[in-house]
C-alpha cells in the first residue's frame, strides 16, 4: 500500500525543485548585465582639414 499518491509527490518533487532553484540563485549583485549600447553620436563626425 502507497503512502502518497501520485499527485503529493509531483507537488513535492516540483516544490523542492524551485527551491533549489531559489536557494542556488547568483546574489543580485552578482548576477550578468546585458551590455550597454553606445550611445549614437550626435555631433557630426569630426574630420582632420587637410593640411595646406
Amino acid at each position: 500500500m502507497f503512502y502518497h499518491t501520485t499527485d503529493s509527490v509531483q507537488a513535492e518533487i516540483k516544490y523542492r525543485q524551485e527551491r533549489l532553484k531559489r536557494d542556488y540563485q547568483r546574489p543580485s549583485w552578482f548576477q550578468r548585465k546585458p551590455k550597454e549600447q553606445a550611445p549614437e553620436p550626435c555631433a557630426p563626425e569630426l574630420r582632420a582639414r587637410p593640411a595646406t
